[in-house]
């Protein structure tokens, strides 16, 4: 499960694995997920250790 904030649909969504499009290793550290929301708006989750902010973040 992914927490995530779609800014189309201006909510937080909590999406099961069925909603991951991609997965990118964008360098050493930090790793983007590509989702989709419920409507179907595209959602970016950056994660990883080099992440300088505590929990999920959405871009």
């Amino acid at each position: 499960m992914f927490l995530a904030h779609c800014d189309e649909c201006d909510e937080r969504f909590l999406l099961p694995a069925s909603h991951v499009v991609g997965v990118h290793n964008l360098a050493s550290g930090v790793i983007a997920v590509e989702l989709t929301c419920y409507e179907g708006h595209h959602i970016i989750v950056l994660c990883g250790n080099d992440i300088d902010i505590p929990g999920p973040a959405t871009v």
